[in-house]
């Protein structure tokens, strides 16, 4: 694989409606670019080379999973959507249904059942495993979670978009973790999480003026592999990802989580 689908464009006359549109009709939330998290990034720009409704509305079909399509039926009945084909059970094991936004583009719903995973898992001939449908949930243990409300909004620049009682959530790059209250303390001889950035050594400027200590790594413990200003460069990565290596450097949250901080590289 030498790329990946980030994003999406949706071109469209009137930029603004359609956008708001899928603001009321899903609950998506826009960055600061514009983008829409809807797992993978739709931005809805303006464009004058498309007529204000789509000629072939199922060219392109926005499939969006929901976890009671009955429920976001309900929410599209209140915002008067019109249905191309209504809520039904597929002998798949899914529930489908699809409506059009106002630019005349199909989006469809999809809810998976537990049938379909146990289908899914036949046809593989076994090959898909128990876990292959889940999530990954990745959770960090916090004793004091006032201190790391304070450590990941000060030193980190991160905010909960979610909170519960004895829990925070997070979101990054359309991913979230959670920082939750613990009686355990964390051993942090292990990186339990890792950021990606486009730029390690900007990243790295910024959070050591936020006065982040960020770890010296000794390069008695790495070998052959270059470190410089504690950053460990690795000339190696999964063949099936564009990237051909990466750089990190490690730090510790104020529960003593280990958390590392890494750029992909590119020959």
């Amino acid at each position: 694989m030498t790329s990946s689908i980030r994003s999406i464009l949706l071109a469209s006359t009137d930029p603004d409606r359609l956008r708001r549109w899928y603001v009321d009709a899903v609950g998506a939330e826009t960055d600061a670019d514009g983008f829409l998290d809807l797992g993978v990034g739709v931005l809805v720009d303006g464009r004058d080379d498309v007529a204000a409704a789509t000629a072939e509305p199922g060219r392109v079909i926005l499939n969006h999973h929901v976890p009671d399509i009955h429920a976001a039926a309900r929410r599209l009945d209140e915002l008067k959507a019109n249905w191309v084909a209504p809520v039904e059970f597929r002998d798949a094991g899914l529930w489908f249904g699809t409506v059009t936004d106002p630019d005349g583009n199909y989006v469809q719903l999809i809810q998976t059942t537990p049938d379909y995973w146990v289908q899914k898992r036949q046809r593989a001939g076994g090959a898909v495993g128990p876990l292959s449908g889940a999530e990954l949930a990745v959770r960090l243990p916090a004793q004091d979670l006032d201190r790391a409300r304070a450590f990941y909004a000060e030193k980190l620049g991160l905010e909960p978009v979610d909170e519960r009682q004895g829990a925070l959530l997070y979101s990054c790059g359309g991913q979230e973790f959670a920082v939750f209250q613990s009686v355990g303390k964390a051993s942090g001889d292990h990186t339990q999480l890792g950021f990606v950035v486009p730029d390690l050594d900007v990243a790295v400027a910024e959070l050591r003026a936020r006065g982040l200590e960020l770890e010296d790594a000794d390069a008695a413990d790495w070998g052959d592999l270059d470190v410089t200003d504690g950053i460990v460069t690795v000339p190696d990565y999964y063949p099936s990802k564009p990237a051909t290596g990466e750089r990190a450097i490690w730090f510790r949250d104020s529960e003593g989580n280990l958390l590392g901080l890494g750029e992909f590289t590119y020959d």
